[in-house]
């Protein structure tokens, strides 16, 4: 107990800064490696926040971060919980959380409500957190020998960024700041340090054609990975074509009454029936649109991954018959 109350008083020392080098750096989780292959369960709106240091060992972070454009941060994940270990090290501690979630004798680090997000209740913190354009982080170490401590570079967490309406808008500036009142950037000596930030002010571009947040994540993976057909991404390609994900395969209105799914949709799908990604790559119909347009439900199914089949098929016939009016909200919906 008294090393976690040694760690949160270092926390809030704001002492000379140190002459020491401190790296923190925001990074976009890419979809596609340096070979341009698509990395399974990537995602375009994860930003990693990393550090590095030098010589001095870092004993605690103190940062503020935010974003601009209506976007807002939705989760932060992918943290260390706890004291820092040879086996998993890194920065576990999170004062605020640990004095309102934690029973100091009987510490459980997997208490779902312990995180190192400040309280909206804390000093400075009002209208900051999870859902909102700005959150204040507090990571601070604690370790019994050297062996134990933190690595001199690593991930402190990820942050999920998320637009308020899905399709626009298509980027916004990362700002990241110390928060002065908890020390920023606190050093093995209770000594602060001004730390250089890559990406500070950085934009971060999200695509345009289809929706990478929640509630579209999986979609946007299974579109990556099958070549980004635009038919599937309807009101964020294509104004004309909101209407793939019923069964509108061919963007086609049929009969006096322009019915959006209809014969020549189901002729579409039977044409790619059965079929993995790579026999339905780059090839089209009879009607000149591609033949991945009949991945109605964009999901494969089966060992083989088949591309079209009894879901596609559920999903025309439960929209068979229907006009354009009757198909909103449009293409992409969530799943």
């Amino acid at each position: 107990m008294r090393r976690i109350l040694l760690i949160v008083a270092m926390l809030l020392l704001a002492t000379a800064p140190a002459m020491a080098t401190v790296t923190v750096r925001a990074i976009q989780n890419q979809p596609y490696n340096a070979v341009g292959q698509y990395q399974e369960g990537s995602s375009c709106n994860i930003l990693d926040v990393n550090y590095t240091c030098d010589a001095e060992e870092v004993r605690a972070f103190a940062l503020e971060v935010s974003v601009d454009n209506g976007f807002v941060i939705s989760a932060v994940s992918d943290y260390k919980r706890g004291e820092s270990t040879q086996a998993s090290p890194g920065y576990g501690i999170f004062p605020g959380s640990f004095r309102t979630e934690l029973d100091p004798g009987d510490v459980n680090w997997v208490e779902p409500n312990y995180g190192p997000v400040a309280s909206t209740s804390d000093p400075d913190a009002a209208g900051t957190g999870i859902g909102t354009n700005k959150v204040i982080l507090e990571m601070g170490s604690l370790y019994v020998g050297e062996a134990n401590k933190p690595a001199s570079s690593g991930t402190l967490c990820r942050l999920t960024i998320d637009p308020c309406v899905a399709c626009t808008p298509a980027s916004c500036t990362v700002t990241f700041a110390v928060n002065a009142l908890r020390g920023g950037v606190v050093l093995y000596d209770g000594s602060s340090v001004t730390p250089t930030v890559v990406g500070n002010g950085a934009t971060f571009s999200f695509p345009k054609k289809f929706p990478c947040w929640e509630p579209y994540r999986l979609q946007y993976n299974e579109w990556l990975s099958v070549w980004e057909p635009e038919c599937w991404a309807g009101q964020c390609a294509n104004p004309v074509w909101n209407t793939q994900c019923y069964g509108d395969t061919d963007n086609k209105g049929e009969g006096a009454l322009k019915y959006r799914v209809y014969t020549s949709d189901y002729n579409k799908l039977m044409a790619a029936w059965g079929k993995r990604a790579t026999q339905l790559r780059d090839v089209n119909g009879l009607d000149g649109t591609p033949l991945m347009c009949a991945d109605i439900d964009h999901k494969y199914a089966g060992a083989l991954k088949y591309r079209v089949y009894t879901s596609d098929y559920n999903r025309l016939i439960l929209y068979w018959g229907k006009r354009e009016t009757q198909l909103k909200p449009f293409c992409p919906v969530p799943e």
